[in-house]
């Protein structure tokens, strides 16, 4: 059991590196792309309101979804600590040097931080506007965002504010998840383009920011969960 175990923390960071998020559910591959899609303007297909994916994962109620998902790949008898598992990798608090040196110390120990960053409690994405709230649903920021065309390791897609003094706004970097094909988005962002080359240095180290429609509905909370664990306990095999 403990060898088990130990490979599925290995692979959980197919979550978060290589775009391991960014496979597509299976019949994504003969959808037709949208004119947006087509032109690589990815901002405008992802219009909505988001919250944090990974606290609505942690739900009770979605527990049943989890075991359901992991038992057929490692057995009923380790389901609770695979979900676990999955859950804590990606619910850590430290990111950037705290969390490297942190992590160089205790490899065992490394996670990433998956939360909004800068007091925002939601994210709303309206065409080339990106805004945030906080927990009170007041304004934290919101500009209008143009596309970077920037070659990067991580197949990120960049976008700039058109804003002046934007703050730790100014900059988006993200993986191209929409809610039809990964039922999830992930990203990041900064005041500094360079902080967003590298999932494991610099200041933003060990953080990726993980959202979920606030609209999402029970299926689309078992297809994430699904997709999670398909693809990091597949690769455990």
């Amino acid at each position: 059991m403990k060898k088990r175990i130990a490979a599925i923390v290995l692979c959980v960071f197919c979550l978060l590196a290589i775009a391991g998020c960014s496979q597509s559910k299976p019949d994504a591959e003969t959808a037709q792309p949208t004119a947006a899609q087509e032109t690589g303007d990815y901002l405008t297909t992802i219009s909505g309101t988001y919250e944090e994916l990974f606290p609505q994962l942690a739900k009770a109620e979605y527990r049943d979804l989890w075991i359901d998902a992991t038992t057929p790949l490692v057995g009923a008898e380790n389901a609770e600590t695979a979900t676990d598992t999955l859950l804590a990798m990606c619910m850590a608090e430290p990111y950037g040097p705290e969390a490297s040196e942190k992590y160089a110390a205790d490899p065992e120990s490394m996670a990433f931080n998956c939360y909004f960053r800068g007091g925002v409690d939601r994210f709303v994405m309206d065409g080339h506007t990106i805004s945030g709230l906080d927990a009170q649903g007041n304004e934290v920021f919101s500009h209008t965002y143009h596309k970077l065309d920037k070659e990067n390791e991580n197949g990120f897609l960049f976008y700039q504010s058109d804003d002046a003094d934007s703050g730790d706004f100014t900059y988006f970097a993200f993986s191209p998840d929409t809610m039809e094909t990964t039922y999830h988005l992930e990203f990041r962002y900064a005041e500094d383009l360079s902080d967003l080359q590298s999932w494991f240095e610099g200041n933003y180290a060990y953080w990726n920011a993980a959202a979920i429609a606030v609209d999402y509905d029970q299926e689309t909370m078992k297809n994430v969960i699904g997709l999670f664990v398909t693809e990091n306990l597949t690769e455990a095999e």
